[in-house]
C-alpha cells in the first residue's frame, strides 16, 4: 500500500505541479480510477485478513468508510454515472481533480504516518531519526519549490533548497520574494513547511499513525518519549493529543483576530482569508514568513504600523516559543485549580484535593523568558526613542519596542528597518537571537533554561557552593554539563560560519555577516539585507548553520556517537589549574 501511494502521490504531483498535456490528462482520467480500484482492493484484504483490523472501536468504521470511498471513486462500471450526476448534482464533486489529489495526499499521509512506526521497530539512534526527518522533509520541499506552477519565474537549485531549509527550520530568512516569486501553490507549500517543521515532523506522522492503527506499542512509547519530552509513558499520545490541540486552537484564533485587524476590502474575502491563515501559523511557528513584500512594515497591504496586529503576531510568537512543557504544565495548575475550588464549593475540599504545583523547568524559563521581553523592550525603547521611534505614540513606541524585543527571540518578523538601527540595538538584538526561545517549542537558539543554568552556576560559584539550588531543588550535574556543552558548540558553530562567509562574502561586510549568522543559526529570520546579495557558496552556508540550529548541536553530536555503557568504576580525581 505504501508503494502504490507513493505512486500515486508522483503522479499528483506532477499532475498539478506542472504543465500537462492532453495526452497526460487522457492518461490521468484512467490511472485515478484504477489506483483507487487497487486501493479499495487493499483496504478490503486488509479488512478480511486482519483482526485488528475487525476489532469492535472506531478506527474500524472508519477504515470501512474510507473503503467506501474508493469503491464509489474506482470505475468499476457498476453505476451509471450520468445518471448519479442528473439526480444528485453534489455528486460531481466527487469526479473532480481536486477531490483526487486530496484523497491521494491523505492516504499518502496515513501510509507514512503508519510506516514511521515500524521505523521505531529498528535501533535507530532517535537523534539521528529526528534529524533525517528533517533532511527528508527540506529535499522534498525543495523539489515542490522548483516545481513550474510553484513559482511566477523558475527556481533555480540553491534557492529552492535554501527556501525549503528556512521554512522546515522555522527561520524566516528568504533569498527571493515570497509574495510575487511565488504562486499560491508555493505559498501553500512554503507554509506546510513551516508548520511541519515548527512542531516537528515526527510529532505529526507519529500522532497520525498512533491515531488510525491504535494503542502504540511499549517500543513506540520509549522511543517517543524524548520528541514530547514526556516521561510517563502511558500519557505520550494524550501529550500529542495536547500539542496538536494547543498549537491548532492557538492558529486558528489568531487567523481569526489577524483577519479582523488586517483586511483589506479591495482583497477579497479569499485573499484576506489566506493572508490571516498565512501569517497566524508563521507567528505562532516562529517562521517569520510574509506573503507581503515588506512583512508588518508593508503599507500597502495596511501592515504598516498596524500596531493592534503587530501586538497580536508577537503575543502568538511568544505562545510558540514559551515551550509545549511549560503549556501543559500551567494548563494542569489551572485545570486542579479550577477542580479544587468547584469541589470547595461543593463542600467535598476535603476529600478530594487536586495539587497546585508549577515545576521548576515552568519557572525557570517563566522568569527567564520575562527578563529577556522586559529588558529586551526596555533597552529597544531607550536607543531608537531618538531614531526609529521617533514621532510614534506612546503605544506605537511600546508596540514596536515590545515587538522588537519579542521577534529576535527566533520569530523572524520586522515592523520596521532592521539595517536602520543603531549599533546597542544591533549587539543586543544579537544577544536575544543567541539566546531564542525555550527547549520544546517552534524556536531556536540556545534556549532559555540552558542561559539560565549558566547563570546560577556562575552565581553558585561566586557564593562558593558546590551545588546549584533552584526553587528548593538541586539540580542535575547532566543538566550543566549539556548547559555548557551547548554554549560551546554554539560559539564554535558560529564562529565558523562567520569564518567561512567572511572568505566567500567578505565584502558584505562584518556587522552584516556577523548578524546573519546568529539569525540563521538561531532561527530567527531577520538580515541587515544581505540575503538577497549571498553567493551561492554563501547560501549553502546560512543553509546549514539553520540546519544545524534548529535539529540542535547537541542533537547532532549525539546522532553520529553510539550512548557508552554505564560503566561501574570510577578514576582517582585530578585537579585542573583553571586561572
Amino acid at each position: 500500500m505504501l508503494f502504490m501511494t507513493t505512486i500515486a502521490f508522483l503522479v499528483v504531483v506532477y499532475d498539478f505541479g506542472f504543465y500537462t498535456s492532453p495526452s497526460w490528462n487522457r492518461f490521468t482520467e484512467s490511472f485515478y480510477p484504477f489506483i483507487f480500484l487497487l486501493f479499495f482492493l487493499t483496504y478490503f484484504f486488509r479488512i478480511l485478513f486482519f483482526r485488528q483490523l475487525r476489532t469492535n472501536n472506531w478506527r474500524r468504521y472508519f477504515d470501512y468508510f474510507i473503503g467506501i470511498i474508493l469503491f464509489l471513486t474506482s470505475d468499476l462500471g457498476i453505476f451509471d454515472p450520468v445518471y448519479l450526476i442528473e439526480k444528485f448534482p453534489w455528486l460531481r464533486f466527487f469526479e473532480t481533480a481536486l477531490f483526487y489529489h486530496t484523497l491521494i495526499i491523505f492516504i499518502f499521509s496515513l501510509e507514512i504516518s503508519k510506516g514511521t512506526l515500524n521505523l521505531y521497530k529498528i535501533r535507530f539512534n532517535p537523534s539521528l531519526l529526528y534529524a533525517g526527518s528533517f533532511f527528508f522533509l527540506i529535499l522534498l520541499g525543495a523539489g515542490l519549490l522548483m516545481l513550474p506552477r510553484s513559482s511566477t519565474v523558475e527556481t533555480d537549485l540553491v534557492d529552492a533548497v535554501f527556501t525549503a531549509t528556512s521554512a522546515v527550520c522555522v527561520t524566516g530568512l528568504i533569498v527571493v520574494d515570497t509574495a510575487t516569486h511565488f504562486t499560491p501553490l508555493g505559498q501553500s507549500v512554503i507554509l506546510l513547511l513551516f508548520q511541519l517543521g515548527g512542531l516537528g515532523v515526527m510529532i505529526f506522522t507519529s500522532f497520525f499513525g498512533f491515531f488510525f492503527m491504535g494503542a502504540p506499542s511499549f517500543q513506540n512509547q520509549i522511543f517517543l518519549k524524548d520528541f514530547v519530552n514526556e516521561a510517563r509513558m502511558g500519557k505520550i499520545f494524550r501529550t500529542l493529543y495536547k500539542i496538536l490541540g494547543f498549537a491548532f486552537l492557538v492558529e486558528i484564533t489568531g487567523a481569526a483576530i489577524v483577519y479582523i485587524f488586517q483586511s483589506q476590502p479591495h482583497l477579497g474575502l479569499q485573499t484576506n482569508v489566506w493572508n490571516a491563515v498565512f501569517h497566524s501559523v508563521s507567528a505562532f511557528c516562529n517562521a517569520g514568513f510574509s506573503v507581503f513584500t515588506d512583512g508588518m512594515n508593508d503599507i500597502q497591504n495596511g501592515t504598516y504600523q498596524n500596531f493592534h496586529l503587530h501586538l497580536v503576531i508577537a503575543i502568538m510568537v511568544v505562545l510558540g516559543g514559551i515551550g509545549f512543557p511549560v503549556i501543559l504544565n500551567y494548563f494542569t495548575w489551572m485545570k486542579n485549580r479550577f477542580n479544587d475550588n468547584f469541589r470547595k464549593l461543593l463542600r467535598k475540599r476535603s476529600a478530594h484535593r487536586f495539587p497546585h504545583l508549577i515545576n521548576v523547568n515552568t519557572r525557570i524559563v517563566s522568569i527567564t523568558t520575562i527578563i529577556l521581553i522586559v529588558g529586551g523592550t526596555i533597552s529597544f525603547w531607550w536607543f531608537e526613542r531618538n531614531n526609529l521611534l521617533n514621532g510614534m505614540s506612546f503605544y506605537g513606541a511600546f508596540v514596536t519596542s515590545f515587538f522588537g524585543a519579542v521577534t529576535p527571540r527566533t520569530a523572524g518578523f520586522n515592523t520596521i528597518d532592521t539595517s536602520a538601527m543603531v549599533v546597542p540595538t544591533v549587539l543586543i538584538t544579537i544577544f536575544l537571537m543567541w539566546v531564542g526561545a525555550s527547549p520544546s517549542s517552534c524556536g531556536g537558539g540556545i534556549k532559555t533554561s540552558t542561559l539560565a543554568l549558566a547563570v546560577s552556576n556562575i552565581v553558585s560559584m561566586a557564593r562558593g557552593k558546590t551545588r546549584i539550588e533552584l526553587f528548593g531543588r538541586h539540580i542535575a550535574d547532566e543538566n550543566i554539563r549539556r548547559a555548557f556543552a551547548i554554549i560551546i558548540l554554539s560559539v564554535l558553530i558560529i564562529g565558523l560560519g562567520v569564518f567561512l562567509l567572511s572568505i566567500t562574502d567578505g565584502d558584505l561586510g562584518m556587522k552584516n555577516i556577523v548578524f546573519e549568522c546568529f539569525s540563521a543559526f538561531s532561527t530567527v529570520g531577520l538580515s541587515l539585507g544581505i540575503t538577497a546579495e549571498l553567493s551561492d557558496s554563501g547560501k549553502i552556508i546560512i543553509s546549514c548553520l539553520m540546519f544545524i540550529g534548529r535539529i540542535g548541536t547537541l542533537t547532532i553530536v549525539v546522532a553520529f556517537f553510539r550512548k557508552l555503557r554505564s560503566y561501574q568504576y570510577q578514576y582517582p580525581k585530578e585537579t585542573i589549574y583553571i586561572n
